[in-house]
């Protein structure tokens, strides 16, 4: 190994917050229950146009729609 390879990587942290205006794609209930407004969560996938709630709309549509698979850790 080569010093470099042995540094540890810089690491930005980057917090991302939703205001009051945005789009909610989901709430959280106090006894767990999830309450998903699937309408919404399609129209912004197709929009594409919230850039920081698009990928958590593409999740949330492949799991529905069972086009995930589990990552490979192994590679």
């Amino acid at each position: 190994m080569t010093a470099s390879a042995q540094e540890p990587k810089a690491i930005k942290t980057v917090k991302v917050t939703q205001s009051l205006n945005d789009t909610a794609l989901y709430e959280v209930k106090n006894d767990g229950t999830v309450l998903i407004d699937w309408d919404e969560v399609e129209a912004l996938a197709a929009s594409k146009q919230n850039p920081l709630l698009l990928p958590q709309a593409q999740v949330m549509l492949a799991i529905r729609d069972g086009k995930w698979k589990a990552m490979d850790h192994a590679k």
